[in-house]
């Protein structure tokens, strides 16, 4: 059981947490040398018995974190042998091996073990993401003598809670210079491009190698600061796809990331506040991104009509507010009602209208140059070709122009390409086109009931909406009713379904969404102990259904499913409404 930590924000696999040892520690953190009580390797004593006899004198210190000793093993192979784990009343750190196969004991902090030689990328990752899965979600991973102010945020992304100064200090005392954008020889540099105390102090003439270390430490301490408020802010992605830059080792670790598609999903929350910038090819393989694309393939139906018409983005979101789709809805007049409407954008491929206030759809920016490369061409066929299929459309019109237009041309879509476009002649074509597809078919739904559809079957699964609706509701503004005008839910701000008790009860037989608790009727939010069991696609944000032998209610998972169950502190469920049963 964790005893000393809990995380409070998550931003993927970056977390910002409290672990109380001497006081409270935010993290991520810089741990230092006399925060920590350490045996060390065994090789320091002639015995094993003397090792753990150390060990049993420094466990009784207090405030301080307290790590045993342990065996030291080469990278790629497991320690000879194990030895007993000594308990401690404090904080308790164990050193896990890099790429060891064992589950670790259980542990307040995990210390991976020689992870000052883990610069290989592909060891890197190997190594952090497999002892992530190991240990407790809501127990800390340090990693020693590894932080550099270029790579700490790909080590925060990563799930790393506390690093120390180790390194830098080290290679500040050897003459290496360190920056975020990267390391120096100090001799190469004729200026020094900092204007802290330590390096004017050398700009003064004072040469001693301890400047350069304070330097060092300072500017790890500056980068992690900056990067605990952008794990509060939602931002840590958009810093990273920027910082990798650095190095050919950072952007091929954070391109390999990418494909560990598990890891970063079961941890990154289904909305955030900040706005996503898909400034680099790395944002085309961001969770947020292929997530978003997943749903709609699989679980978003279109509205049951013929015509089928084609956008594109606009910068200003949602896309109808903006002033390109206001005239695009004048144009299509009273045609639009029989119509289904899908926008074509870079990087999430394909948004229906009826989705647009969706988190990301709603919240991303991406540079405007009118140019699609191959990556974003085979990425937009590829999920075109999946919403055909699963959402056939016998008259296509595609309102598009440039590169996009070739790029849905060259996959072969039978479609009427108007040319795209805001001008008369580009809307008249748009207009008549519509006109034409449109005579003697039918009117579709409301766009509301097609919004609320859409939305219970993208957040709750394919066929939820069925169960929501149920036939008989009625919508209101942004309110789904009863006939009896009972409240089933309301559209939030943030563009998803906010249950009511009456609606969650209408979806929970369905499955799926549910945290199940104890026998107690919650006061307040649920604690992650008050958790046996809850669904494993819970991420933090979704909307859920909680259930226990004394009550019910509906509120805002605060971590995924399979974090609650595992987890021994922190808030599972934001609660919003509760009945006893």
């Amino acid at each position: 059981m964790t005893r000393r930590f809990e995380v409070t924000v998550r931003d993927g696999p970056a977390r910002a947490g409290r672990l109380r040892i001497d006081g409270t520690v935010e993290t991520p953190a810089i741990i230092s040398g006399d925060q920590i009580r350490t045996t060390g390797p065994i090789w320091n004593f002639p015995t094993i018995e003397e090792a753990m006899e150390e060990g049993f004198k420094l466990s009784k210190e207090r405030g301080k974190i307290f790590i045993g000793p342990h065996v030291p093993a080469p990278l790629h192979a497991d320690p000879p042998f194990a030895i007993p784990t000594i308990p401690t009343e404090g904080p308790c750190g164990v050193v896990v091996h890099p790429l060891g196969r064992e589950r670790p004991t259980t542990a307040d902090v995990y210390v991976v073990g020689a992870a000052g030689s883990l610069r290989n990328p592909r060891d890197l990752l190997a190594t952090l993401i497999g002892i992530r899965e190991k240990i407790p979600p809501d127990s800390a991973l340090y990693t020693p003598a590894l932080a550099t102010p270029a790579n700490l945020a790909l080590l925060i992304y990563l799930g790393v809670d506390l690093v120390d100064g180790t390194r830098v200090s080290v290679d500040g005392l050897l003459g290496r210079y360190h920056l975020t954008s990267g390391v120096w020889p100090l001799e190469d540099l004729k200026h020094l491009p900092c204007r802290c105390a330590f390096c004017r102090s050398r700009e003064e003439g004072d040469r001693n190698l301890k400047l350069v270390a304070g330097h060092n430490l300072l500017q790890l301490e500056e980068e992690l600061l900056l990067l605990r408020e952008m794990v509060r802010m939602g931002t840590v992605r958009e810093y990273l796809e920027r910082q990798v830059r650095v190095s050919p080792e950072e952007t091929a670790a954070l391109r390999l990331l990418d494909q560990e598609h598990r890891y970063l999903e079961r941890r990154t929350p289904i909305y955030r506040k900040s706005v996503i910038y898909a400034n680099c090819a790395e944002s085309l393989h961001r969770v947020e991104v292929t997530r978003f694309a997943e749903r709609i393939l699989e679980r978003y139906r279109a509205p049951q009509g013929e015509v089928l018409l084609l956008l594109p983005c606009s910068a200003r979101k949602p896309y109808s507010t903006s002033r390109s789709h206001r005239l695009f809805a004048t144009a299509l007049g009273p045609h639009r009602r029989k119509i289904k409407e899908l926008i074509l954008t870079s990087p999430l491929a394909l948004v229906p209208r009826e989705l647009e206030e969706v988190y990301p759809a709603a919240s991303y920016d991406v540079p405007v140059t009118g140019k699609w490369d191959l990556e974003e061409r085979s990425w937009l066929a590829r999920c075109l070709e999946g919403y055909l299929d699963r959402n056939p459309a016998t008259k296509i019109i595609a309102h598009i122009d440039g590169e996009l237009r070739e790029a849905v041309e060259a996959h072969g879509i039978d479609a009427v390409y108007t040319g795209g476009g805001t001008t008369d002649e580009g809307l008249k074509r748009l207009t008549e086109a519509t006109a034409e597809a449109a005579a003697g078919e039918n009117v579709l739904e409301g766009f509301m009931v097609q919004r609320f559809t859409a939305l219970a079957d993208y957040q709750f699964g394919r066929g939820a909406a069925a169960d929501l609706l149920g036939g008989d509701a009625k919508v209101k503004g942004r309110e789904l009713q009863t006939p009896e005008k009972k409240s089933l839910g309301s559209i939030t701000p943030q563009g998803t379904i906010a249950l009511s008790l009456e609606g969650a009860k209408r979806i929970l037989p369905r499955g799926g969404y549910v945290v199940e608790i104890g026998d107690f009727v919650p006061r307040g939010d649920v604690l992650a102990p008050g958790v046996p069991s809850a669904d494993d696609q819970i991420r933090p944000g979704d909307e859920v259904m909680v259930v226990g032998e004394a009550a019910f209610g509906v509120g805002k998972a605060k971590m995924s499913g399979w974090e609650m169950v595992e987890s021994t502190r922190g808030i599972a469920v934001e609660l919003r409404q509760v009945e006893e049963a």
